[in-house]
């Protein structure tokens, strides 16, 4: 896995896709491992707790086009952008595809094995604001244009639901979560920072971070931990609405809240593979949109319908039972 360092002249950029797993059940650590095993003799990460959890070996992409700009600005840059795929909980899957943008050392392009030789990095050749980087990747609509990580990173999720270890059958329709982020480093002066959040029409959610990190793998961590909740609250708040509850349809109810309780609920653990030192980002991430609010007011309104749906049951019985007896 890339490890670049961050610096006040790099700028980590990505996206990532986040959804169910095309199996009926939760998939155990031993198939976790097959499935993700994308890369031949290189192993894949995992761990039992605090949840299941494992990470496949990265994948490069060559790049060689014009960086993100919101102005417009055409800056040339060569390298490669890392993909991996994770499975949470046997279930959730998610890919990400990122690169770090840095500047050359050269004002050439050079040969491909300098690149090869520094994974998930982009060269850019010439004057590139990285603020303008930024917006242009994660602000602007349509500022990714020149980077098809999101494309790469759905086919490494249609590629492994395609697998032999699946069924092919998901326990509830889950549209996948789209995420495109820009981290920037700041000085240890500066402080970490919330720059801009958005939600795009048709659903992806752009979000732009300054960090004091070295590590690019744990900001991946946290950006695909943010992302799983995300697409957690969005999903649960979905079935909900399909369910319609009160409309006094029990069945249709359990139809949609069912598979909610047995597949999903389990999962919300935030900050569960996210270093200590970048709990700061998650928790002001967590005050600006109510993740957690909103999570727990749509786990209580379906924990109070299943009791009130039980209550009804149980009076209804008592009632049909009464009748008999009265006969």
């Amino acid at each position: 896995m890339s490890s670049a360092p961050a610096s006040e002249s790099a700028l980590s950029i990505g996206e990532i896709r986040t959804g169910l797993v095309a199996h009926s059940s939760q998939l155990s650590m031993a198939e976790t491992v097959r499935l993700l095993d994308l890369v031949p003799g290189e192993q894949v990460r995992h761990a039992a707790r605090p949840r299941a959890y494992a990470v496949s070996p990265q994948r490069l992409t060559g790049i060689d086009c014009f960086m993100p700009s919101h102005s417009g600005r055409r800056v040339r840059g060569v390298g490669t952008f890392a993909t991996r795929a994770t499975l949470t909980g046997g279930l959730i899957v998610q890919s990400c595809s990122h690169t770090t943008l840095v500047p050359s050392s050269r004002p050439y392009r050079q040969a491909w094995s300098h690149y090869l030789a520094n994974p998930g990095v982009a060269e850019y050749l010439g004057r590139l604001r990285l603020e303008d980087a930024a917006a242009g990747f994660a602000q602007a609509e349509h500022g990714h244009l020149n980077i098809e990580m999101g494309r790469t990173a759905e086919s490494t999720i249609f590629n492994l639901q395609r697998s032999r270890l699946l069924d092919g059958r998901q326990p509830l329709h889950a549209p996948l979560g789209r995420w495109r982020w820009a981290l920037q480093p700041v000085r240890e002066d500066g402080g970490p920072g919330l720059y801009r959040f958005t939600v795009l029409p048709e659903g992806t959610r752009l979000i732009r971070l300054s960090v004091v990190w070295p590590d690019v793998s744990d900001l991946l961590d946290l950006v695909e931990d943010l992302a799983l909740h995300d697409w957690l609250l969005d999903v649960v708040n979905r079935q909900i609405e399909r369910a319609r509850p009160g409309s006094g349809d029990l069945d249709r109810t359990l139809q949609h809240i069912g598979p909610v309780i047995d597949h999903l609920l389990h999962h919300w653990m935030p900050k569960a593979r996210v270093q200590p030192g970048l709990y700061g980002l998650w928790d002001a991430f967590d005050r600006f949109q109510g993740l957690t609010r909103q999570w727990d007011l749509a786990t209580d309104r379906i924990r109070d319908h299943v009791a009130l749906n039980s209550l009804r049951l149980v009076l209804r019985t008592e009632s049909e039972w009464s009748g008999t007896g009265s006969r």
